[in-house]
């Protein structure tokens, strides 16, 4: 809404503690420039990089990865859990 964004803009410490940690956490996960790319909260690809250097760090961040749990919602192993309407939590 245009008065709140105006509020935000008018008030120079709105979202001050929520941007320092950002900061924060982008320099614990080893960014000191942009771009930088964080794969999976664990990788990070600083700078305009070669698509294969991508396709390296998303190979080895995706083979890392723990396995999906799925959650059982019926006869067919989960598929009808979920549908467009959200998703049902089975009664045990």
């Amino acid at each position: 809404d245009a008065a709140g964004a105006r509020a935000v803009l008018a008030d120079p410490q709105a979202y001050a503690a929520e941007v320092r940690a950002d900061e924060s956490e982008a320099a614990q996960l080893g960014a000191s420039g942009v771009p930088f790319f964080v794969l999976d909260r664990k990788y990070g690809v600083s700078g305009a990089q070669p698509a294969e250097v991508f396709a390296q760090a998303l190979t080895q961040a995706y083979g890392e990865r723990a396995p999906l749990k799925i959650v059982d919602g019926g006869e067919a192993g989960g598929a009808d859990a979920c549908g467009p309407d959200g998703c049902a939590v089975p009664q045990r």
